[in-house]
């Protein structure tokens, strides 16, 4: 079908992002499952607890580029497609002068902040682990400001239409960042030997990543020469709207919890989490199928080639609505003998909040495949606010409805939050099309 409807080329391109993304999901699924059993055994609970709850504190600084890395990947694409190195080279080193200047200031005022206050409180650590907590704490900065760095390096691969090159070299810097920790604790290493060893795998694969775009793009280099505040101005509006993105998404994955865990208790917490998890698994899916696409529909709009995008969007969107059903007859089917396995027995199908939290994670891998072309040519500000307005209106109601009718109604919120989006999505789509 697919074979019939694109060229060749862009079918096997295809073929070969899908077959990257999904060794991107079983990278991330392995190494999550084996580093668990495998640092509890090193190290025991406590100190396991307390990586745990050190390396959590820096994920906030992955957000520390603003968003510029994602949208340049974009804007480099088109600019390619469009025969126009010049300007994909400008967006290079304008980013890459953004985080040399941002780099720095940001390590700096984290140390100081480290420093200012009293971790072994703050985190509830013990004596043991409070003692190194510093250390551990300045090496997971520094790890994830090196990552923005390599996520710059990945939007150069990714320039010549590579999204399967780019996708291998991140799901293969997560690997080497897994194994690394696993040497480190099984040579006897405590946690700031596991953040050396990642800082020093990201490294590696920094460099690795850049000796490969330089195979692949040898006129472009990193660099600020032709960093341009002209370049920066005009990627600042889409970089900070897809800041937006991930804040909604934020506030209905998490904030849920804390309103039902307020009203209702523990055992409809343990409930509602469960179930999400399990519904949930469905989005990994649809995920892979948009980021399998979204460098094409850069390509295509550099290119100009509005018939060819929108043979695309309709392939991907049957793909989508074939997955959704699948998944979700699949889940109805599972989850009533599924959860009580979880859960020995503690949580079981609640009903009919299953097919309404079924129906909410439907909408949402709708919606989020219909963005996929916006987002791909930094077109999404509009949509990205909306949902962060949806979703605040959804979290400030969701009180009142738990209070009324329990967890059905905190997931008919949220299905009704995601099918709001869908048509603010089409409407978008349409207007970029025009």
């Amino acid at each position: 079908m697919i074979g019939r409807s694109l060229d060749r080329a862009t079918t096997l391109r295809l073929g070969r992002t899908l077959s990257a993304q999904a060794y991107g999901q079983i990278v991330t699924i392995l190494v999550q499952i084996a580093l668990v059993p495998l640092l509890l055994h090193a190290w025991g609970t406590r100190l396991y607890g307390a990586w745990l709850l050190l390396s959590a504190v820096p994920f906030y600084l992955t957000f520390s580029d603003l968003g510029f890395t994602n949208v340049a990947k974009n804007a480099m694409v088109m600019a390619v497609a469009a025969g126009r190195r010049d300007v994909a080279t400008r967006v290079f080193h304008s980013v890459f002068a953004l985080l040399c200047a941002a780099s720095p200031l940001l390590m700096v005022a984290s140390a100081a902040l480290i420093l200012a206050v009293d971790l072994r409180q703050w985190l509830a650590l013990d004596a043991k682990a409070a003692v190194s907590a510093p250390a551990v704490l300045l090496l997971l900065i520094l790890q994830v400001l090196l990552y923005q760095f390599f996520l710059l390096v990945c939007a150069g691969i990714r320039s010549g239409n590579r999204p399967a090159t780019e996708a291998a070299w991140a799901a293969t810097a997560r690997l080497m960042e897994g194994a690394a920790i696993a040497i480190a604790a099984w040579a006897g290493g405590g946690l700031v030997a596991a953040a050396a060893a990642m800082v020093v795998a990201r490294l590696i694969a920094l460099f690795a990543a850049y000796r490969s775009l330089r195979r692949l793009a040898d006129w472009l280099r990193l660099g600020w020469r032709q960093a341009d505040g002209a370049a920066l101005a005009s990627l600042w509006r889409p970089a900070l709207a897809h800041m937006l993105l991930p804040l909604g998404q934020a506030l209905l994955i998490h904030l849920p919890v804390v309103i039902i865990g307020g009203i209702m208790g523990a055992l409809a917490t343990v409930t509602f989490a469960t179930t999400r998890t399990l519904a949930r698994l469905g989005m990994a899916a649809t995920n892979m199928i948009s980021n399998s696409v979204a460098s094409e529909y850069a390509a295509l709009a550099g290119q100009g080639d509005q018939h060819c995008a929108a043979r695309l969007l309709r392939l991907q969107v049957g793909a989508t609505l074939m997955l959704i059903a699948a998944y979700g007859l699949a889940i109805l089917v599972a989850a009533p003998f599924v959860l009580p396995l979880l859960t020995h027995d503690s949580v079981g199908a609640v009903y009919p909040f299953l097919p309404l939290l079924v129906a909410a994670v439907a909408a949402e891998m709708l919606w989020s495949a219909l963005l996929t072309p916006i987002a791909a040519v930094n077109r999404h500000g509009g949509v990205t606010a909306a949902f962060l307005i949806v979703a605040l209106a959804t979290m400030a109601a969701a009180g009142a409805v738990t209070e009324a009718w329990g967890l059905t109604g905190i997931a008919a919120a949220l299905l009704a939050a995601h099918a709001a989006m869908i048509p603010i999505t089409i409407i978008a789509g349409h207007r970029r099309a025009r």
